[in-house]
Order: C-alpha cells, then sequence, then structure tokens
C-alpha cells in the first residue's frame, strides 16, 4: 500500500461569508447559520442528547470532521446535560483537516462556541496520516479524529456506533463518501438501533444506505434547505459484522505484573475508568530494570514505505507527547522537549532521507529534512552528514515518568489502586472467573478477574507464550561527566545517541548485545559507546578520561518483529488440541486464555509506544472505540507468531 499523503485544507469563503472547500467546491455549512444547522440536523436529527441519557457509553461517527461545528455542538450539549452518558466517544474522519492556525481563525466567526474551540485548538493533531485520539473534560469525552481518506478509514475503526453525522460535501462534489460501499461499512460498524442524520437527501444517498440496512425518512431542513434526512438502523437481513475479538471484562478489577514504563501506564489508564488495580512489583520501586535506564528517547519512526512499526510509532509518540504535559507530577528535570535529531550513515543515506520525506509529505512541525549546515546549528556542534529533524521529539527520565503515572493514577475518583513492591509473581491460578497472582509459597497476593503482563521477559514464564517468542537484548549506555566537548543542544541520534547534558553528564548509548546476560558494565560495550559518540559528534572523544566514566546496563525485551505483544493472550494449548481446525484460521478465531492480557516487548520505544497501548487495552477492556486502526492491532496481537506456526503445522 502507497504511503498516505494528508494534503490540508486552504481555509477559504463564498460570496455570503460562509466557509467554503475549493476542493469540493461547496460550502462546509448552511449560510443561516453554522451552529443551528449542528443543532438541527445532526443533534436534533440523531434525537441527542435523550438517546445517550444515563448510558455508561455512547459512541458518534461523523463522515466529514470539517470546521469542527457538529463536535462543538455535541460538547456543548453532552455537557450541559444532566443526564449525559458517563463517557462520550466521537470519532471523525477527515480526508483535508485544517491546520491548527487555520481552525482558530475559523472558530473566530463562533463566538458561542469559545471555550470549546480554545480547548480543542489548543490539543489539534499535526496532519500526519492515522488515528489522533484527544481526551477532554477529565477524560470522559474522547475525540478520535481519523485523517485520510473514508474508504480505507472506515474498515480500520474497531467500533460500535449509536450515531451518526453524515456531513461529507454534496454527494455531485464528493461521491467518494457516498458510495454503496462505503454505506454498507457503516452500517457494519452499527449498533441495533442506531441512528442518522444527513443534509443531504439525494435519492442515491437513499438508496445506499437502504442496501446498508437502513430505513431513512425525510424532515424539514434547516435555513432555505427544505428537506433533511435520518435514519434508523434496522436491516431485514443478517449483516456481516468485521470480524474483531473483543474481551470487555464483567467486572473492573485487574492484577498488573510489572511497574516499569508499561506497567504504570496501564495502571493510569484504567484508572481513569474507575477500575480496582493490584500492581506487583518485585523491586522496590517502579521503573527498575528495563525501565530503569537513565534516560529513554521519545521520537517517531520514519521509513519510506510508512511500514506498520512507522505507523505504530507515530501513533504513540502523539499521543503520548500530550500525555507527558498532561502528567501533573512529572518534573520538569525529567523531560526536554529539545527536539531529535537523526543523522544520516553516510552521503547516500542520507539523500534517501531527504527524497523520503519528500515524498511522504509531513508538516514541518513534525519532520524536516535538515542538510549538513542546519543540522550543525540545531546539535550546536559539527556534523558529518545532515538528517532529519523532529522538532517535537524528547527525551524523558523513565522513573520519574513512571512515578507520576502512579501519581495520576491515584489521583483519579472512583478508584482504588494498590501497590505491592517487593512482591514477585512466581505463578497465575485461575479460580471461576477470577485470577489469583501468587508468590513462592503459593500465597495469593491479589486475586481480579483480569491479569496483564507487563513484565517483559518475564512474561514468559508466566504463561506459554510459544518458542522463541522473545529476545532478551542487553544494551549499556555511558555517562559523561562535565563533557569536555560541546555537548548537543538537542538529541543527536543515528547508530546510537547522545542526550544534552543534564545534571553534569551527558548520556550516549546504547550497545545492542543479543545473548548477553551479564549486568555488569563491560569494557568492549563502554569502547563501543564511545565510537558511537565519535561518529555522532565528531571530535568529542579526544579528551574523555574513560576512567571516569559511569555506566549503566538494562535489559531491552523484544519481539522478532520488533513490535509490541499487547492484547488478549493465545491460548497454545488449545490451539495444538485443535490444530488441524485452526490451520487456516485468522487472528480472531485464535483461541484467548479468559482474562489474561500481555502488554510487554516494548524494545527501545516505551516511551513512545507505553501511553498509547495502554489507552488502546483499556478500551479493549472495556469495549470502547479503539484508538487504532484495526491493522494495527492485529499487527501488535500476542497471538500472531503462533497462528504463523499454526499456518505452517509448526506449533
Amino acid at each position: 500500500m502507497m504511503p498516505v499523503v494528508i494534503r490540508p485544507a486552504a481555509p477559504a469563503f463564498d460570496s455570503s461569508g460562509t466557509p467554503f472547500s475549493q476542493e469540493f467546491a461547496d460550502v462546509y455549512h448552511s449560510a443561516a447559520s453554522g451552529p443551528g444547522q449542528s443543532r438541527h440536523v445532526f443533534l436534533c436529527g440523531n434525537d441527542l442528547p435523550a438517546r445517550w441519557a444515563r448510558k455508561r457509553l455512547f459512541t458518534v461517527v461523523e463522515m466529514g470532521f470539517g470546521i469542527g461545528l457538529n463536535f462543538m455542538a455535541t460538547w456543548r450539549a453532552w455537557r450541559e446535560d444532566r443526564e449525559r452518558c458517563d463517557r462520550l466517544h466521537y470519532v471523525a474522519i477527515e480526508k483535508h483537516p485544517f491546520t491548527r492556525r487555520d481552525l482558530v481563525s475559523l472558530h473566530a466567526r463562533y463566538p458561542e462556541f469559545a471555550s470549546t474551540s480554545t480547548t480543542l485548538c489548543a490539543a489539534w493533531p499535526v496532519a500526519v496520516p492515522g488515528m489522533h485520539r484527544l481526551h477532554f473534560d477529565r477524560g470522559q469525552l474522547a475525540l478520535t479524529v481519523c485523517f485520510g481518506d473514508a474508504k480505507d478509514t472506515v474498515p480500520e475503526l474497531v467500533l460500535t456506533a449509536e450515531a451518526f453525522y453524515l456531513d461529507g460535501f454534496a454527494p455531485d462534489r464528493n461521491p467518494d463518501m457516498w458510495t454503496p460501499a462505503l454505506m454498507k461499512a457503516l452500517g457494519r460498524l452499527a449498533a441495533p438501533g442506531a441512528t442518522l442524520a444527513s443534509y443531504s437527501t439525494a435519492r442515491a444517498v437513499r438508496d445506499a444506505l437502504a442496501d446498508a440496512g437502513f430505513a431513512t425518512e425525510r424532515r424539514a431542513g434547516f435555513g432555505p434547505k427544505r428537506e433533511m434526512l435520518v435514519g434508523r438502523f434496522a436491516p431485514r437481513w443478517p449483516i456481516r459484522q468485521p470480524v474483531h475479538h473483543t474481551h470487555a471484562a464483567s467486572e473492573k478489577s485487574a492484577i498488573v505484573v510489572g511497574a516499569g514504563l508499561a506497567g504504570t501506564s496501564l495502571a493510569e489508564r484504567l484508572c481513569a475508568r474507575g477500575w480496582r488495580l493490584d500492581v506487583v512489583e518485585r523491586h522496590p520501586a517502579p521503573a527498575w530494570e528495563g525501565s530503569g535506564m537513565i534516560a529513554g528517547v521519545l521520537q517517531p519512526h520514519v521509513s519510506r514505505d510508512d511500514s506498520i512499526l512507522s505507523r505504530f510509532t507515530r501513533a504513540g509518540f502523539l499521543y503520548a507527547r500530550e500525555h507527558c504535559m498532561n502528567l501533573a507530577a512529572l518534573p520538569s528535570s525529567a523531560s526536554n522537549r529539545c527536539g531529535v535529531l537523526q543523522l544520516a550513515g553516510d552521503a547516500a543515506q542520507e539523500s534517501r532521507m531527504a527524497e523520503t520525506l519528500s515524498q511522504l509529505g509531513y508538516p514541518q512541525e513534525y519532520a524536516q529534512y535538515r542538510a549538513r549546515a542546519d543540522a550543525a546549528l540545531l546539535a550546536g556542534h559539527v556534523l558529518d552528514t545532515g538528517g532529519w529533524w523532529f522538532p517535537a521529539a524528547s527525551w524523558i527520565q523513565p522513573a520519574p515518568f513512571a512515578r507520576s503515572q502512579l501519581a495520576a493514577a491515584q489521583s483519579h475518583s472512583g478508584t482504588t489502586l494498590s501497590l505491592h513492591f517487593g512482591r514477585e509473581v512466581e505463578s497465575l491460578r485461575r479460580r471461576g472467573e477470577r485470577w489469583q497472582a501468587l508468590d513462592g509459597n503459593g500465597q495469593a497476593i491479589a486475586e481480579a478477574a483480569v491479569v496483564i503482563l507487563a513484565n517483559a521477559q518475564d512474561a514468559s514464564q508466566l504463561t506459554d507464550l510459544g518458542p522463541a517468542c522473545l529476545q532478551r537484548v542487553r544494551g549499556q549506555i555511558a555517562e559523561v561527566p562535565a563533557p569536555p566537548f560541546p555537548a548537543p543542544q538537542c538529541v543527536v541520534c543515528g547508530n546510537g545517541y547522545v542526550l544534552p547534558a543534564s545534571d553534569g553528564y551527558a548520556v550516549v548509548g546504547a550497545s545492542y548485545e543479543p545473548g548477553n546476560a551479564d549486568s555488569a558494565p563491560g569494557d568492549a560495550a563502554t569502547a563501543a559507546n564511545l565510537a558511537r559518540l565519535a561518529r555522532l559528534l565528531p571530535g568529542s572523544t579526544a579528551c574523555i578520561d574513560q576512567a571516569l566514566l559511569r555506566s549503566q546496563v538494562g535489559f531491552r525485551c523484544v519481539a522478532p518483529d520488533r513490535l509490541p505483544l499487547l492484547g488478549a493472550i493465545a491460548d497454545l494449548a488449545a490451539a495444538r488440541m485443535h490444530a488441524s481446525e485452526l490451520s487456516g484460521a485468522h487472528l480472531p478465531e485464535l483461541p484467548r486464555i479468559p482474562g489474561l492480557f500481555g502488554a510487554f516487548a516494548y524494545a527501545s520505544r516505551g516511551p513512545a509506544w507505553c501511553a498509547l497501548a495502554s489507552e488502546w487495552l483499556a478500551c479493549e477492556l472495556e469495549g470502547e472505540p479503539s484508538p487504532l486502526e484495526r491493522s494495527l492491532g492485529y499487527a501488535v496481537d500476542p497471538g500472531r507468531f503462533a497462528l504463523h506456526r499454526l499456518r505452517h503445522g509448526a506449533l
């Protein structure tokens, strides 16, 4: 699949001063009133707020976010409704989003939405492909904006919708938004009795909706528009629903094994939803092992084909960036949004890197190519090559980050968080519908409906993950005291990395040593780190006294495909018993161990992955819309390796 390039919309206005799309030669809303149209057509047309009253969860899907009036009108109505649902998810598709700057300018025309506009625009994502989840009103309202073509995006949604806002431009101006195939895709997402509303009443639209299972009728329109369309999902035949496994828990209680970045971010996301949690960590404090390194780099991953790894890391990076900013307990010294400069290894690679960014069309605020001279100015040091500049990237200190996530988890109302430090889970026991985490004496440390393994490679000691599923990779960093070279002004990376000086030390890393289990610092790894430093910052190692260096060793947990294992754990014993029937199975058909989940194998990308991975798993357990595309969810499924072996008769 070719990489998706997002082209932002350009603000324009028709003769009446109404926002106008030059791409589709149509207005964004009625000249009579944009907010009035939102309320009459989309809120009243879907019988809102009445239909979300007193519900735990309600999901709205909008086709065409535009300038955001429908969302802001819905947000305002939900805020003002005393009987509103506990949690509102609003999922919107937009092929040509406005930039934040243009949204601010456009919203100035609608003073009644001033408050919501300020909050929305402050969080508005950069225009790169994929799903972008934003949280508002203490997390009770989630907006997921999906940047991309509707025909590609809708089949990737994992959700059940109670209401649809069909707000694409007129069918004769934007026919791709109204195709029978797309309407059928929406029908597959519809809850029983789901409703829809549309400004358009075109015959082709009504026919496509009827074929998708919606019964429609015309009602009085808004302003000069004589009619509008409403509908209800009432198929007269069985609808083929998307095949996906959901694992909504019957009880909101969980044991999280491990208190590194993965475990503490899970605690925060689940406690935000009112769960009772027991976090069990064998060490005396959080972020002790792989998450205990002095620093971690939070940056995107870029590839010419926009690979699964690039897409997953992009989504995780953007979510983590906002998550870090919202952690009240995170000390300012524990994170530095200084930007990351990723250097090419040689001139040929630099040329390819420049070409790649040109093809991907990313906005400057996300990624830029910088030639050697410009890159040297950013780094504050002479360089041999240029490369990619990520201005919003950063480095963090994992231990304070983990502690701040636990503090945030404890601050959520309606939740109970119990921390068990210095306790090791030696085994798990299933008793009825609940799990027990047992210590070495067989005594229960905690009991809950769900267990989530967030303990890196040690997860394989508590459940069968299959042969060669995880690799333990040694990594050693070096701390250079009072660096005798100009420390970089940003993170500089390539084959390794060097961080700006902090507390009198510059951090250089990291070795990559599969098969080396030695936890003590070694001279060979120190020499390799100095060689990395010399390549990244030429001339920087000449005056370094190796005797003054401090080193730290950690171990990465790495899967064969370099992606995390996230989600329900496969029941390999059951799969082996039914291997012949499962030889042609897909991931949703793979048997799972009830109530057992994983969140591990984050390798070196824990800072970028942990927050979004935890949000995804929390949504899976709560039955909420996924913040990830279906294909990305499958790509990180813990059962993917077992499925591959099943298909080859090797499980």
